[in-house]
């Protein structure tokens, strides 16, 4: 039996995840999701914390409502796309009927050093976790996995292994910021949706950060308004910021631990042009 350890204060870890203390999930919960029966059709969005899982589900949402009429319009991206890892045994995201799309294959990654920074700053924000004491002990907590979630290289590496056998398509944060329409195209392909130049089009003007921060469905303000969350989850949606965050020395020892962690990394290359 998997047992259940304490990490901090306000986190514990089980099966090899930190959870959150106060939201209040059950061993049971997490258990269940090992006989969560998945069908051909779902689609899953994989994205460690703070790594642009809201734009992705904001995308997603776009892509199956021009591709897949009914699909519902009339609800946040939020219930439509839910977090997986979250939902109780008895949830009724089971019995939805196709395609389901859940948070939790695409795989989205973001420079781990603009997502230690944006969890620093979304810490302070969510009810659930104490805000960090100050920069240099979180900084400490992310690079030894005692963070929510767990380790950043843990969770990467896991999913690129299995990319093949999973059908993963890897998305980078950067390149969306770069080329959206690019990166939609890619995703409508991976996923076998044909939308025309036009639906592709509202795609992208709907997912872009200016669209999405007025757009109650997408900016989860209803967490806010019901102070799940101090503050708006949308900040800047760039990439870069950690520059103005991490010390020489942090920046330094980061790398470091980058390199010894993705030594064995096949796309090694890839990941570690998102350093820069």
């Amino acid at each position: 039996m998997d047992s259940l350890d304490m990490i901090t204060s306000d986190l514990f870890r089980y099966k090899g995840m930190n959870f959150p203390v106060k939201e209040k999930l059950r061993p049971k919960d997490i258990d269940a999701l090992k006989d969560f029966e998945i069908r051909p059709t779902d689609v899953f969005i994989i994205t460690f914390p703070k790594s642009g899982t809201v734009w992705m589900q904001q995308i997603l949402s776009q892509i199956m409502e021009a591709s897949h009429p009914g699909w519902a319009e009339d609800v946040t991206n939020r219930a439509q796309i839910p977090y997986l890892e979250g939902r109780t045994v008895d949830d009724p995201f089971r019995d939805r009927k196709e395609p389901r799309c859940s948070c939790q294959p695409s795989l989205e990654l973001l420079n781990p050093k603009d997502v230690l920074v944006s969890l620093y700053h979304f810490a302070h924000s969510w009810v659930l976790m104490d805000s960090p004491t100050s920069f240099e002990v979180f900084f400490k907590q992310f690079m030894d996995g005692k963070q929510f979630v767990g380790s950043w290289f843990a969770h990467v590496k896991q999913y690129v292994a299995a990319q093949e056998q999973l059908k993963i398509h890897i998305v980078r944060y950067e390149d969306m910021l770069k080329d959206l329409r690019g990166e939609v195209v890619k995703i409508c392909a991976f996923l076998g949706e044909e939308l025309t130049d036009e639906a592709i089009d509202h795609v992208v003007e709907a997912s872009t950060f200016k669209s999405m921060k007025i757009n109650p469905k997408a900016n989860y303000k209803d967490l806010v308004e019901t102070t799940v969350y101090t503050t708006a989850t949308m900040r800047k949606g760039v990439a870069g910021d950690w520059k103005n965050h991490l010390t020489v020395s942090q920046n330094e020892y980061f790398e470091k631990v980058f390199r010894e962690e993705m030594s064995e990394f096949p796309l090694i290359s890839d990941i570690e042009s998102l350093l820069q």
